[in-house]
């Protein structure tokens, strides 16, 4: 309209406009384009992101006086970056790993080994496709039949022992609906649960999650072996998952393991067994000297006894009897108290059959540790994963090999 200011145009247009496009209208005639208050944050932190977060060469943060390790800090561990950051790793123990790795031609692997009293990591190595990468252990795979240590946990909770009977049908290692249905006829099998977990009978633990636990003892069980959180107080690490079930089906592939969503960590495994070393109190892995001491009581001193018999007859007559059947007559194996738990099972990423070995050592001299090794079983791989425990156990415990006396009571006192 002739002779109209700015201003009065735009009063004659509230009348002929929605608000959303009076203001459109209004920001056009001033010429700019104004930000949503709501999305200053968002744009914040995308210029964080961008400028700052993920810069090469950062390893670590400082806060104070805690240190939080990167990824990127221990995927090639040095001499230099023991003594520069005080870790825990044993670097004799280290190079002896990555040595056998390369020479059995190993293409996975995730190898954690702890001391079972002050939870120092004194190995951490790693391998995929990519090559050497020592975080690869903080990372997550198929817990496969590693996690019959939970149940076993929540079962003998409930008043289970390690004699109690449990009859089956079918091969052990499959799990097909028919074989949950109770029976006790010449046709079923009866073991008691020691001899289900040394032999990892899938058929026996998936009756005890459905016939007898349920889904809660399990998942209860899980949350105080340190599932759904981080294994490291002062780094990165990934929490270890399990399957939440939506039937009973779905239940029992929980209670034996025998699934593809209950993932486990090499770092948390090994921690978890050291509940089992010091009579239920499990100890948080460190891979930082500065960081304290810490532990957990997640079991009774009644438990802990009876897994550490179960992993031991796991070695004497189960899964792994025939690959430690002569340690009798070794040097350095027969001073040894050893006990395991295997799990086996095929997996996509990594693509191939992961064979894992799970266990303890102790000596009562020099100290204890705890082990986890996982391998993916392949045409290349001239090695198992028991082999690798065996030789890893020969090596911190002999003469060459063995680091200072560890002392239980060092890290025990205060807590009795």
């Amino acid at each position: 309209m002739p002779g109209l200011t700015k201003r009065g145009h735009l009063c004659k247009m509230r009348h002929n406009m929605s608000y959303d496009n009076m203001r459109s209208a209004y920001v056009k005639s001033r010429g700019k384009i104004y930000i949503p208050y709501f999305l200053v944050p968002v744009i914040v932190v995308f210029i964080f992101v961008v400028f700052f977060a993920g810069k090469k060469g950062e390893a670590d943060v400082n806060f104070e006086d805690q240190r939080f390790i990167g990824k990127g800090m221990v995927r090639y561990i040095t001499p230099e970056l023991i003594d520069r950051y005080g870790l825990t790793i044993d670097w004799g123990l280290q190079r002896f790993i990555a040595d056998t790795a390369r020479k059995y031609k190993v293409g996975f692997s995730a190898v954690a080994v702890l001391d079972a009293y002050s939870g120092d990591i004194l190995a951490l190595y790693g391998k995929d496709t990519n090559g050497e990468d020592c975080s690869i252990p903080l990372n997550v795979y198929l817990a496969a039949s590693i996690f019959k240590i939970v149940t076993t946990t929540a079962a003998i909770e409930r008043g289970m022992t390690p004699f109690t009977p449990i009859s089956y049908t079918g091969s052990p290692h499959t799990l097909y609906r028919g074989q949950l249905t109770p029976r006790d006829d010449r046709c079923s099998q009866q073991v008691t649960l020691v001899q289900a977990f040394a032999k990892s009978n899938n058929v026996v633990f998936a009756k005890i999650g459905t016939q007898y636990l349920g889904e809660e003892p399990i998942l209860l069980a899980a949350m105080r072996l340190g599932f759904w959180k981080p294994v490291l107080r002062e780094g990165w690490s990934v929490p270890s998952t399990v399957l939440i079930p939506e039937n009973e089906y779905n239940l029992a592939e929980l209670a034996c393991g025998f699934n593809h969503e209950t993932r486990m960590s090499p770092v948390h495994a090994a921690e978890i067994i050291t509940a089992i070393v010091n009579g239920g109190r499990m100890v948080t892995p460190r891979i930082l000297r500065t960081i304290g001491v810490e532990s957990t009581r997640v079991m009774s001193d009644g438990i802990a006894e009876n897994l550490h018999y179960m992993m031991a007859e796991t070695l004497k007559s189960g899964t792994y009897a025939s690959g430690f059947r002569n340690c009798r007559y070794d040097r350095v194996l027969k001073d040894l108290s050893i006990g395991a738990k295997s799990g086996s099972i095929d997996s996509k990423e990594p693509d191939g059959r992961l064979n894992w070995f799970v266990g303890y050592a102790e000596h009562p001299d020099r100290g204890a540790i705890t082990i986890a090794c996982l391998l993916l079983r392949d045409a290349y791989c001239w090695i198992k994963s028991d082999d690798l425990a065996k030789m890893i156990f020969k090596q911190h415990f002999s003469e060459a090999g063995s680091v200072a006396r560890k002392d239980k009571d060092l890290f025990w006192s205060r807590y009795n």
